[in-house]
């Protein structure tokens, strides 16, 4: 396998190109799903895979890298927990969504925004944005991999790296798990989960995946310092869940519905933690 990603003109004698490696992975397969999707109703196969996308890139790092270094391992744990959780229980939604009406939603209104010309701008608007995502989310990820090549063991900083990480993928696992099995109750049509870890937040799974992020920064930082500017990928996951897209697009969408605007009187919108009393 190195033979050949070396004959594509990939240096994986350095850090960048093995980086660039793992790049180049991840967009060459949303483009294969890309192409597979133009004979498929829509593209929402993509969803299947985005959280896979995330484990598989730490993968392809930690092999190409070949370290030994217990905090390069821990690193790629956490990415393939994360990732794989992740990919799993969107998988399942989309088998739901395809079982149900041929697909998610969302992706059945890309197509009906972007036609005429919906297969060559798919590329453009749905698709390649969405590796630009996981590419950028997944940096402390592969870096923290790449970067940390040394043999000593994991410190102070590190451990607490895999606490938030722990507290992460507790709300993310749990929100989720919740979630599916209130939706799956046909009595709670039209209500909203106010209970678990929905007590105090509207988006318990949202926080979970971005402490889970800060977690593996940390961790990868206390690892080898000199990749501290990694934190452009937690950073700019934590901008995405919360002001563009995320708890900002849900709480648009869904603020002028009395009984949702109830549920922001009355739990925080992304932290667990309890609303005060006026």
């Amino acid at each position: 396998m190195e033979v050949f990603i070396a004959s594509l003109g990939f240096d994986l004698g350095s850090d960048w190109g093995i980086f660039w490696t793992c790049t180049a992975w991840t967009f060459a397969v949303v483009t294969l799903i890309w192409v597979i999707g133009l004979f498929q109703p829509t593209h929402s196969m993509m969803d299947g895979w985005y959280g896979f996308g995330y484990a598989t890139a730490a993968g392809l790092a930690y092999l190409l890298t070949k370290t030994s270094s217990p905090t390069a391992a821990v690193v790629l744990l956490m990415a393939g927990l994360h990732g794989c959780r992740l990919g799993w229980y969107l998988s399942k939604r989309w088998f739901g969504y395809t079982k149900a009406g041929g697909g998610d939603a969302r992706y059945f209104g890309f197509k009906d925004k972007l036609s005429p010309g919906y297969w060559w701008k798919s590329f453009f608007v749905v698709m390649e944005p969405q590796a630009i995502v996981i590419a950028v989310i997944g940096i402390p990820s592969v870096w923290g991999i790449i970067g940390n090549r040394s043999d000593a063991p994991i410190g102070a900083l590190g451990i607490l790296g895999m606490i938030v990480f722990g507290i992460g993928y507790y709300f993310e696992t749990v929100g989720d798990g919740q979630l599916q099995a209130f939706k799956a109750d046909a009595n709670n049509k039209g209500r909203y989960l106010r209970t678990g870890v929905w007590t105090h937040t509207r988006h318990p799974n949202y926080f979970g995946n971005t402490t889970v992020w800060w977690g593996i920064w940390l961790t990868a930082v206390a690892g080898n310092p000199s990749i501290w500017w990694t934190v452009i990928g937690p950073l700019f996951n934590t901008i995405m869940l919360t002001g563009v897209l995320g708890k900002a697009f849900q709480d648009k969408h869904m603020g002028g519905r009395p009984a949702y605007q109830k549920v922001m009187a009355e739990t925080r919108g992304f932290l667990p933690l309890p609303v005060r009393k006026a």
